[in-house]
């Protein structure tokens, strides 16, 4: 008897082993020459600031800002030190979502933890241009703290 689910499971199959064989062989590839960004490409690239923020961002209170902050912190304070999956296991999911589709949540952990960082940083800013306390987040990203996020205090003159 024949499957006719065989042949489907065999191209899944080949299509993901063959992402996971050309993510390893970046040297293996042609020299790619440098072309001129096209003005669309341009136009989605993040600004050289960092995150940028949104119109209803610019309008939370300090306690809003703080609160997302706070929340946030928590999220990624300990991504120094987690496990992190490997670059063959992201590339299959990648090339698994590509062909049976699904959630490219977790292919690129490093890119999100930056996203993260550069928000926090730009919520930073607005609480201190709000005259608000605000974070030092170095201190408060470190792996080793263990404390709920805390402001640093302001010096009112």
């Amino acid at each position: 008897m024949h499957n006719p689910a065989r042949p489907r499971r065999f191209a899944a199959l080949a299509a993901l082993a063959l992402g996971a064989c050309a993510s390893q062989s970046g040297e293996l590839a042609a020299p790619v020459t440098p072309i001129a960004p096209v003005a669309e490409t341009v136009t989605r690239l993040p600004p050289a600031t960092g995150y940028q923020l949104k119109t209803d961002e610019l309008a939370l209170d300090c306690k809003k800002l703080t609160g997302r902050m706070a929340v946030r912190i928590v999220q990624i304070r300990d991504y120094q030190t987690r496990h992190q999956t490997t670059a063959l296991s992201r590339t299959i999911q990648s090339t698994t979502t590509s062909v049976m589709g699904g959630s490219k949540e977790g292919t690129d952990p490093e890119g999100r933890y930056a996203r993260d960082r550069a928000q926090l940083e730009a919520y930073n800013q607005r609480l201190a241009e709000k005259n608000c306390a605000n974070f030092d987040l170095d201190a408060e990203l470190d792996p080793n703290a263990k404390e709920p996020p805390r402001t640093r205090r302001l010096n009112k003159s």
